[in-house]
């Protein structure tokens, strides 16, 4: 009996230690838990299927919780909800976005993951074709607090937006007819419109932007920041290339289906033998099909569809390559803004045609002409940028003249009485200082040929930039 009460005794102080230990180790498992969130129609990188969340970003935050073993959850919904569900804050991080300096206020920035661009999508008939362009008054299909809608409000606010809460509602509208024009993530319209038996129904003419999608977390969670930081930096790069292979690759992977049970060895090996032929043709197929697709859209990607020359983000890559930096190095760098002067007055007595005749016909001037020119660029309407190749003050001075004189009267068609002049503004990069960007550099050579505008137009203005950082007086022709 005695014997007895000695066990009770030790098996209820057993039970009361592994429930004091359950009792003091859950809450800081719960703790440890980092919610995920994110879209659930956002493929590749994000979606549910299933019931299970898949995608691009699910497996790189599955890979983060393996590699610092921290539990981690997903929570996937349509996007304005998922940003909400960070703000509230908490141990959550957003699987990937774009950065903003709207969501700034309520998010901080981790590292970048993986790079994303935007391109317009307009329905594939001859009819809207016709117009290119992003014109006022033009609805276009968006998700609701993507960062599409807020980069067509900043730009072009006259646009009318038209709002959907995910990306496969916004592109089964285009589908069904209720959005002729898309701004979508280029590689999600790619994933989504490549399934369907139509991969054509949308193509893209010009990608707006491309930039990197980083994580972020509340705002002020400055610990869970340098956690999230310093967990990405654990993880292999080879890993983190697999992924983005897995789900951004153009062909897809076909397994046999595991409820077909052999019928005999031949029967199998018929079937087999018919399957691979089958899948080998759908691959050949739908890759031929996507590489056509990709091939133009890197043609509408850097170039001016109407004089053939650079266009914005065209000129922005020439501006970060090699030679650019070299000139910059060796102070031989020029930037130019020409605008034509009194270009509505062109479109206004001679037509809009006549116009565009002027502006081709300044393009290929410039093309054939200029043997200094590193890039040629049209930035739109009547505004070109150049960026040249010169010695040193005195000879962009003469390619300036050279350019107002010369180049810029040829695309005149005098037999109608259309003369061509143009004010230009033209900065010498000649300094030693840190990284100047092209958008400074515009900045000032536009703020030049406003300054010639100003002179009496058909004039040039022209400035270095000294070592000390103080800029030269202004040189200016006029005519």
């Amino acid at each position: 009996m005695h014997l007895y009460h000695q066990l009770v005794t030790l098996a209820l102080t057993a039970a009361i230690v592994l429930w004091t230990s359950a009792s003091v180790a859950m809450p800081t498992v719960g703790e440890n838990i980092l919610t995920v969130t994110n879209s659930h129609s956002w493929k590749p990188f994000a979606f549910v299927e299933d019931g299970e969340p898949k995608g691009l970003l699910v497996d790189y935050w599955r890979l983060y919780g393996d590699v610092n073993q921290v539990p981690v959850e997903f929570i996937l919904s349509d996007w304005n909800d998922s940003l909400e569900h960070v703000a509230q804050g908490g141990r959550k991080v957003h699987a990937g976005l774009l950065y903003s300096s709207s969501r700034d206020h309520f998010l901080d920035y981790t590292l970048p993951l993986f790079e994303i661009s935007a391109s317009l999508y307009i329905v594939n008939d001859s009819e809207q074709l016709k117009t290119p362009n992003i014109l006022p008054e033009m609805e276009i299909g968006v998700v609701r607090g993507g960062y599409e809608e807020e980069y067509l409000k900043s730009r072009y606010p006259l646009v009318k937006l038209v709002g959907f809460d995910n990306n496969a509602k916004l592109i089964e509208a285009g589908l069904n007819g209720q959005v002729n024009r898309m701004l979508l993530d280029t590689q999600v319209a790619t994933y989504y419109l490549s399934q369907r038996t139509d991969p054509y129904q949308f193509i893209p003419i010009d990608i707006l932007y491309t930039k990197m999608i980083y994580a972020a977390v509340p705002e002020g969670n400055e610990a869970l920041r340098d956690e999230i930081i310093a967990g990405m930096k654990n993880i292999p790069q080879t890993e983190i290339t697999r992924i983005e292979q897995k789900w951004l690759n153009t062909s897809h992977v076909f397994t046999v289906p595991g409820w077909i049970w052999p019928l005999g060895l031949v029967l199998i090996a018929l079937v087999t033998f018919s399957y691979i032929v089958l899948l080998r043709q759908t691959v050949q197929r739908k890759t031929r099909d996507l590489k056509a697709l990709n091939k133009k859209l890197e043609a509408f990607a850097f170039t001016d569809s109407l004089t053939g020359l650079l266009n914005r983000r065209g000129l922005e890559k020439m501006f970060e390559g090699r030679k650019v930096k070299a000139l910059m190095k060796s102070r031989q760098l020029a930037v130019l803004m020409i605008d034509v002067d009194h270009f509505k007055r062109i479109n206004d007595n001679f037509g809009h045609r006549k116009g565009d005749e002027v502006l081709i016909g300044l393009g290929k001037a410039f093309e054939h002409s200029l043997k200094e020119g590193i890039a040629l660029s049209r930035l739109g309407g009547e505004e070109f940028c150049l960026l040249l190749e010169v010695k040193n003050r005195h000879h962009l001075d003469a390619v300036t003249e050279y350019i107002r004189c010369r180049l810029v009267p040829s695309a005149s068609q005098r037999e109608l009485g259309l003369e061509v002049n143009a004010s230009i503004g033209a900065v010498l990069v000649d300094t030693k200082r840190g990284h100047l960007s092209l958008d400074s550099l515009i900045h000032q050579a536009d703020k030049l040929m406003y300054l010639a505008k100003a002179a009496g137009r058909n004039s040039v203005k022209t400035k270095s930039l000294s070592s000390e950082g103080k800029q030269h007086h202004a040189f200016g022709v006029l005519s």
